[in-house]
């Protein structure tokens, strides 16, 4: 790091912590084996790296720091070059304004401090923390060998969750465990592995390993929201990538078009069926692994969330002999759920359900499933063809993408078919209009159309550390929430305990509202009606929108106002 400004071991004499004795004896070692003067006094066990550090730390008046208590952001672990990173064994580890911090295991001198203040062009500050904190740092944010990380970040890992010897993982093809990247398949494999044990233990519905310019994050999706679990090193973004595709049967090899496949695996006694999508990203492949339990999809109408009204109507919907009935929402809020709990509803014996989804999402006993293939031509449109001459009482569609799907669809419903489906729409009203808008013609979604329902998904209240909150009638107006006496000052929170990992949700519950077609409701669809003409007479009808289904369930304690509005917005 340049010449000194100064002499160690002048500051640990006067520090009292070696005497000249253990002075002399360190040198001769330094001087034999090449090493700094502070490697040698900590050989010889004269003194630790601590002690050492805070006789330097008093005499340059350095702050000292903990390497491990610190995040690093992407912009700052990328303002110097890795090179010199590693040759003077510094890091940067925060920049504020034109100040960039930098910490240090040896005092830097004068010298080295201007070349890192024109190589930054900023002013420069020091801190000092233990030469092994500063290697574990640089090995944390620039990686290191994957045989070296694996074992650190296994001891690590499995002391905070189960031991991922729990994991069964079926159908694995290992003749085809070719990548040269791997020079310990073991510890991948049991990192890996650990990794979806973790998912499942935390509930997760989705693992996402995001390769970055110097890392690989670790996500899970829990209750709809991402979690960080884990940054690992980025030298072992391609051991761990390769490792999920050759269990998931994906070519290793290909790492520049998306791909897809799928891993079967047991835990707990539960079995898994794992989506698994990579898709190419400017650092790498991005991996993304969906966690679907079969077990899950046991859910009837009845444990939907749907209150009395509501549930009375939806029930004489789907009951109907033909029609459509329509699921509308975004991407992830639990469309697929929602027909297959009707699906349930609706598997008897004396009538033949058939469906085709993209993809199969669980295998239900008693249903025949199609699943989309277009690379083969097996679209939902070719399917459907095919499924009409089934002799099929009820008919799934995993979704209407497009005018084809749509009108053979309705040329379903008026040929005495019950057909479920979804849509992407951000309420029910809206369904009409999107329908018209991809050439379905009016007349046809007024005769066939029987019910909409649109839905969003809130995280539940934890029933563990439930508590109240009140809010003032000027706070609760001002969030657009109407207050009839003083009982609507009062709502619920989660204060965060080990049930919950402290967040104060654990799991989620719908909210809707629904649309049970009229005969006024009808003409409208007939007539072009907009979909704010649409809504106001649904509403009038009594119609309870998805925000006010959402504001009931909070008074109710099931969720909070703050997740109401998070998903609904704070507009009507």
């Amino acid at each position: 790091m340049g010449p000194l400004t100064y002499k160690i071991d002048e500051i640990l004499l006067s520090s009292g912590i070696v005497n000249q004795t253990q002075i002399d004896t360190a040198k001769g070692i330094q001087k034999e084996e090449s090493i700094r003067l502070e490697d040698a006094i900590v050989k010889l066990g004269y003194a630790s790296y601590s002690e050492i550090l805070r006789a330097l730390a008093l005499y340059h008046d350095l702050a000292v720091i903990d390497l491990d208590q610190v995040t690093i952001s992407d912009e700052v672990v990328n303002v110097l070059p890795l090179e010199l990173i590693k040759k003077h064994q510094i890091i940067p580890i925060s920049k504020e304004n034109d100040v960039v911090t930098i910490a240090v295991s040896t005092p830097p001198d004068i010298e080295f401090i201007d070349n890192l203040r024109f190589i930054l062009n900023a002013n420069v500050k020091c801190v000092i923390t233990t030469p092994e904190n500063i290697e574990k740092t640089i090995h944390r944010y620039y990686g290191q060998k994957p045989t070296d990380a694996v074992d650190i970040l296994l001891k690590e890992l499995t002391t905070r969750k189960t031991s991922f010897n729990e994991i069964s993982i079926e159908q694995i093809d290992e003749s085809s465990y070719e990548s040269k990247d791997i020079e310990d398949e073991g510890p991948i494999i049991q990192l890996v592995s650990l990794v979806i044990n973790k998912a499942i233990a935390s509930r997760a519905s989705d693992i996402h390993v995001e390769p970055f310019s110097n890392r690989v994050r670790i996500r899970y999706r829990i209750d709809g929201v991402c979690q960080e679990a884990e940054v690992l090193p980025k030298r072992l973004q391609d051991p761990i990538i390769s490792r999920i595709k050759i269990l998931a049967n994906i070519d290793i090899a290909e790492k520049r078009r998306p791909q897809d496949g799928r891993i079967g695996l047991k835990y707990a006694g539960k079995e898994f069926d794992v989506r698994v999508s990579c898709l190419p990203s400017i650092y790498g492949e991005s991996v993304v692994m969906r966690l679907l339990e079969k077990t899950d999809v046991l859910m009837n109408v009845k444990n939907l969330g749907l209150y009395k009204g509501d549930y009375k109507r939806f029930r004489s919907v789907i009951k109907r002999p033909n029609g459509i009935l329509l699921i509308t929402g975004p991407t992830g809020s639990g469309k697929t759920t929602t027909l297959y709990a009707v699906i349930n509803e609706l598997n008897k014996t004396d009538t033949k359900i058939v469906t085709a989804e993209d993809p199969v999402e669980y295998t239900l006993s008693g249903i025949n499933q199609s699943e989309v293939n277009e690379k083969i031509g097996f679209s939902f449109p070719a399917i459907l063809r095919s499924m009409l001459r089934q002799d099929p009482n009820i008919i799934l569609v995993g979704e209407i993408r497009d005018a084809e799907t749509a009108d053979i669809a309705v040329a379903a419903a008026l040929t005495g078919h019950l057909v479920l489906s979804t849509l992407h729409t951000n309420d029910a009203p809206s369904a009409i209009t999107r329908l018209i808008d991809m050439g379905v013609k009016p007349f046809l979604i007024a005769t066939s159309l029987q019910g909409i329902m649109a839905q969003r998904l809130v995280r539940k209240i934890c029933s563990h550390c439930k508590e109240p909150v009140h809010y003032t009638p000027q706070q609760l107006r001002e969030m657009g929430v109407e207050i009839k006496n003083g009982n609507d000052l009062l709502f619920y929170k989660g204060k965060g305990c080990k049930n919950c990992n402290n967040i104060g949700y654990r799991g989620r519950i719908g909210i809707y509202e629904l649309i049970d077609m009229n005969d006024i409701l009808r003409d409208m669809a007939y007539r072009m009606a907009p979909t704010d003409e649409i809504r106001h007479v649904a509403r009038k009808m009594g119609m309870t929108t998805i925000k006010e289904d959402g504001l009931k369930k909070a008074k109710d304690g099931l969720t909070t106002l703050d997740e109401v509005f998070a998903v609904t917005g704070m507009e009507d």
